[in-house]
């Protein structure tokens, strides 16, 4: 009785601080069912909580009520001494599994691991975690878990040691070099450079992105396999040099006018390759972007501004067309969206600056547009919200422009409101020294003084 009573606790107050949930194996190897002979009660017990816990997605075990793990909580853990030893249990056994970790092991364990370190304050612990291979980077870096990523290298780490992202840029460069010299598959090095590049650029670690495109567009050149590796580099700068541009007070005509040439020659290439549609459809996102802001600039190198709005326009309608056709999620629809808002503010601005030519009333056209853009970019932020919650990055943008478009309509009260929630939330998901944070504080004084 006194070892199902003490199995009982043990594994309900593990399955209480698991972020996700654990498997069965995982259970058993952390309670060591086996060693201590206790299979008769562990199947005795799971037969007892049938009821209260639940296989959800992954085959994870987890609570079916809150009001179970509030209870398993109250009676288990309410002493903090209690809870930290716990959870010191769960990360030495995820870091145990992870120098072996592949695959599904590999997911899990970025699923647990930085996390239950973040809990229990173990910096240093967070910074080995992160650091000691790219696998936590291949499997953090996605749509709902890059803002988590960005928080761990943050946070990691003792005071004195460098910059948590410029301590990731240091270290992935790092990786990849090993890994050139040990030989990787050239196609493997050129995917994860790929990787490095995009989450070095989301953390404002510009030179280094881009010098790892760089490095990767050459790589691209010598695969093989025809236009896809050098079409998907040509992409990756794009997003790089846009998002580089918007950290800086203004955005430079030299930088846009590079940025909307690699989007143009990504979506040149994409266009051929029919396996790549959804690649296609992002090219032709990043092409409305970058052409409108260049056309908001007045154009440069071979295009005007009417030639760049003109490519802009054409490339939105055909992205959002493209996504409709493929069936996209909703959010890549709303991704299309928020692109032909970036227009109408662009065409906008370059109106309103006599850098293009009205087709209307040059009042009336200015306000159309605004109206229209700040239509766009709030059903944007509803279903970017609804998907990834508030302090997702693409939910953030929107806000960005929210604000810019309240104060091009004197609308200041709802302009600070919106400005002051980029900074609160780019604060928190970037970090203070991050170049977009610092960018949006430099907007946010302006508009009150």
């Amino acid at each position: 009785k006194k070892s199902g009573l003490e199995i009982c606790r043990e594994a309900l107050s593990i399955l209480a601080v698991a972020r996700q949930g654990l498997s069965q194996q995982e259970l058993e190897e952390l309670l060591r069912i086996q060693e201590r002979g206790l299979e008769s009660n562990w199947h005795s017990l799971a037969q007892a909580l049938n009821t209260d816990l639940a296989v959800r997605s992954e085959g994870l075990l987890g609570f079916v009520y809150s009001a179970f793990r509030l209870a398993v909580e109250r009676r288990y853990l309410v002493d903090p001494e209690e809870r930290r030893k716990v959870q010191l249990k769960l990360a030495a056994y995820f870091e145990g599994k992870k120098s072996s970790s592949e695959g599904a092991d590999a997911k899990r364990t970025a699923d647990e691991l930085p996390y239950v370190l973040e809990g229990l304050g173990e910096w240093g612990r967070l910074r080995d975690c992160l650091a000691s291979s790219l696998d936590m980077l291949y499997q953090l870096y996605n749509d709902k878990d890059t803002v988590d990523l960005l928080r761990f290298w943050r946070e990691g780490g003792s005071e004195g040691e460098l910059n948590g992202y410029k301590a990731a840029a240091e270290c992935y460069v790092k990786e990849l070099g090993r890994f050139e010299q040990e030989g990787m598959a050239p196609q493997m090095l050129w995917q994860s450079s790929l990787t490095v590049a995009r989450f070095l650029g989301d953390a404002g670690e510009f030179n280094e992105a881009h010098a790892l495109l760089v490095k990767a567009r050459d790589m691209a050149k010598d695969l093989g396999g025809g236009d896809k590796f050098v079409a998907e580099v040509s992409l990756r700068c794009a997003e790089l040099l846009n998002k580089w541009s918007a950290s800086s007070p203004e955005y430079t005509s030299e930088m846009m006018l590079r940025s909307a040439t690699y989007a143009r020659e990504a979506s040149d290439l994409f266009a051929k390759l029919e396996e790549c549609r959804e690649l296609y459809a992002s090219a032709l996102y990043w092409t409305t972007l970058n052409f409108a802001t260049l056309g908001r600039l007045g154009g440069g190198g071979k295009w005007n501004a009417s030639s760049c709005f003109e490519t802009a326009d054409s490339s939105a309608s055909e992205c959002l067309a493209l996504r409709h056709q493929i069936q996209a999620p909703q959010v890549k629809v709303a991704e299309s969206i928020f692109s032909k808002g970036v227009l109408f503010f662009c065409k906008s601005e370059a109106i309103s600056s006599n850098l293009l030519q009205p087709a209307e009333d040059a009042a009336q056209e200015v306000k159309k547009l605004r109206e229209a853009a700040f239509e766009a970019f709030s059903q944007c932020y509803d279903d970017f919200q609804n998907e990834y919650g508030a302090k997702h990055l693409e939910a953030i943008k929107c806000i960005t422009m929210m604000a810019l478009l309240c104060r091009r309509m004197e609308r200041q009260r709802e302009s600070i409101k919106w400005a002051s929630q980029e900074v609160r939330l780019r604060e928190e998901v970037q970090g203070e020294l991050h170049p977009r944070t610092q960018q949006a504080r430099r907007v946010l004084i302006e508009l009150r003084n």
